[in-house]
């Protein structure tokens, strides 16, 4: 197990790696974000982006297309994806319904990693260009 992490990790930072070396297919992204009244879940594959905006709701989905993609994986690459449910937030206005509380997780072969919750709209530096590139990613969906 210590040697999948290790050759994740090996992969994920490699900045000069190509994505083609990675499986592709098993990759995906998880970002929710809910307070009182919100609720916002979503999550993008290789094939597919999907966004569900309140609780018991069908999602909206469309097509991921190469160029979204290409644009997650660059901004992956630059995570240590093991150290994401280390990352510590760099607010706590979600104690106090001052923010949202929000989640990244991402998902490599069957293995999740999972943030601590964030205020949305301030996550962890670490994955800041990531959790951009998410919501980004899912505006133009809805």
């Amino acid at each position: 197990m210590k040697f999948f992490f290790i050759l994740l990790s090996l992969v994920f930072a490699d900045n000069r790696c190509s994505e083609s070396k990675i499986n592709q297919n098993a990759i995906s992204f998880e970002y929710s974000t809910q307070s009182r009244g919100k609720y916002k879940n979503i999550k993008i594959s290789k094939k597919n982006i999907s966004v569900v905006n309140k609780r018991a709701t069908p999602p909206h989905t469309k097509t991921c297309s190469e160029t979204h993609w290409n644009k997650l994986l660059k901004a992956l690459k630059s995570i240590d994806v093991e150290n994401i449910p280390n990352l510590k937030a760099p607010s706590e206005n979600r104690f106090f319904d001052g923010a949202a509380i929000a989640r990244l997780k991402i998902i490599y072969d069957g293995t999740a990693y999972e943030s601590q919750s964030f205020d949305h709209g301030n996550p962890p530096k670490e994955i800041e260009v990531l959790v951009k590139e998410i919501l980004s990613t899912s505006e133009n969906i809805e």
